[in-house]
């Protein structure tokens, strides 16, 4: 029999307090019965309920012609962490367009907006997308990808967004043209909770 995380189990008893409103103590309950993977797993109206906050975001960066546009995601806040879970990347021109996508750490942002929560029981999040055009590319080292034209791509690969120890900064998940004079049409689908003391460095 496999023991129970105790550091977990606040944050599940607390899930499963709301959702089936009475107390319970889960590092009595058998392990055989699993209750922290079938609850995380299951109903999205649930996410809510274990802390989670679902958000959206999307936005347009324009061509500026000798300068690279980029849309970034960020979560700004050190005792937070922001999941994306998926981006979708548009091309509405006639042709193709190149992209390049990555982690930075603390870009700057020629401005900012907070994401849009997806559940209306939750109030604001503190998730931010950022606009950016500048001259030189902030992904230099990643290559590009080509998408077609009238066309978009879809990535579900989940990335974890939170402050960096060791880079002193927070990373940022940063859509960027792969070339100048191009613009950048991106949306974001993810969700934000806040960190545990135990969680804030992980060795």
């Amino acid at each position: 029999m496999t023991d129970f995380n105790q550091l977990a189990a606040p944050r599940y008893a607390e899930g499963v307090r709301r959702l089936l409103g009475e107390d319970i103590q889960v590092a009595t309950v058998a392990p055989e019965l699993a209750p922290y993977v079938s609850l995380q797993s299951d109903r999205p109206e649930w996410q809510v309920l274990f802390g989670e906050t679902p958000w959206s975001h999307g936005g347009v960066e324009p061509l500026l012609a000798a300068n690279r546009s980029s849309i970034g995601i960020q979560q700004p806040q050190k005792e937070r962490i922001t999941v994306v879970e998926k981006v979708l990347i548009s091309n509405d021109t006639a042709a193709p367009q190149q992209y390049k996508i990555g982690l930075v750490v603390s870009p700057t942002f020629d401005s900012s907006t907070k994401a849009a929560v997806r559940d209306g029981r939750k109030g604001v999040v503190t998730t931010i997308l950022g606009l950016r055009q500048q001259v030189a590319g902030q992904l230099t080292r990643l290559p590009g990808f080509f998408i077609p034209a009238n066309s978009s791509l879809i990535l579900d690969l989940p990335w974890m967004l939170s402050f960096s120890v060791a880079f002193n900064g927070f990373f940022t998940l940063l859509v960027e043209s792969g070339v100048v004079a191009q613009d950048v049409l991106a949306y974001f689908w993810g969700y934000e909770r806040a960190l545990r003391p135990e969680e804030l460095v992980v060795d």
